[in-house]
């Protein structure tokens, strides 16, 4: 495993904006700041791409884009990912790295360009990426799962709770 430097893997780079009233209802999705915010008629970003929110409070937010997608310039795209990189590696490497570190921006929370050269990740065999991508995965599937079971139960608790104490 070595620690690589995210601009040595990939382009860090901001796109032009679309403004809202060229917004579309259908076509290729659009993502902003927070994932997909409308359709467009044209897309900039053939293959799927991480992006990461790059301007307001939730900068720092992760994302993948579907295929044939258009990033505005409220996300940063990490582009021309290199070969020996999964994107879902890099996916789950971003999603928990501390951004804190690199927001500017006093009026409104920023990421610059500058502040993505400082972020450095650990990179290993595209195996070994693979695997851990399957079990962060598995990891995530369970968790979701689980959190739908204390849904469940928190919702029989409430019902039976009226039923013998209002009902």
């Amino acid at each position: 495993m070595e620690k690589v430097k995210l601009s040595d893997i990939c382009n860090p780079k901001q796109w032009k904006a679309i403004s809202t009233s060229d917004l579309l209802n259908e076509g290729y999705p659009v993502y902003g700041a927070n994932g997909i915010i409308g359709y467009y008629n044209e897309y900039n970003h053939e293959n799927p791409v991480v992006t990461v929110t790059c301007r307001g409070a939730t900068c720092g937010s992760i994302n993948i884009t579907v295929p044939k997608a258009y990033v505005t310039g409220n996300a940063m795209c990490l582009d021309d990912l290199r070969s020996d990189v999964e994107i879902e590696y890099l996916y789950y490497c971003l999603k928990h790295y501390d951004f804190k570190n690199i927001i500017s921006g006093s009026a409104q929370p920023q990421i610059t360009r500058q502040g993505m050269e400082k972020i450095y990740i650990m990179l290993c065999s595209q195996e070994e990426q693979k695997d851990i991508v399957n079990k962060l995965k598995k990891t995530e599937k369970i968790i979701k799962l689980t959190k739908q079971k204390l849904q469940s139960l928190d919702n029989l608790i409430k019902a039976r709770f009226v039923e013998l104490f209002v009902g």
